[in-house]
């Protein structure tokens, strides 16, 4: 059984998306199924990522876009895992973001959980 689902969604920006990408499959807890949804991008987007084995890829045509958040519903409604996490495109995270974030929800079960964020400059 998968553990965690988490969706990107993404649109134009492939040169992000790499980064986000591999940010879920760097976490300790391991189990992590990676969605990416795709809202009409036109960037080469899904030649890149439509067959990569890693992920679940999810397009959504230009006739059926309809913004961030229907695209968040398309990536929750592939989801597989006993968790759903969303993460932007342009971010990442640390290695053991889940795990902590499981190790507090097995402490205190039913809570809903959040992160705050961490700025880097490169």
């Amino acid at each position: 059984m998968i553990r965690f689902s988490a969706v990107i969604t993404t649109k134009n920006r492939r040169e992000l998306l790499e980064k986000a990408i591999c940010s879920v499959h760097s976490q300790t807890t391991g189990n992590v199924e990676c969605i990416v949804v795709d809202d009409a991008s036109s960037d080469g987007t899904q030649e890149r990522y439509e067959n990569d084995p890693r992920i679940v890829y999810e397009r959504i045509d230009a006739k059926d876009s309809r913004g961030g958040n229907y695209a968040r519903n398309q990536g929750l409604a592939r989801a597989t895992g006993e968790f759903v996490t969303f993460l932007d495109d342009d971010d990442e995270w640390n290695p053991d973001k889940l795990e902590k974030q499981l190790a507090f929800y097995e402490k205190h079960p039913g809570s809903v959980i959040y992160c705050g964020r961490t700025f880097k400059k490169v």
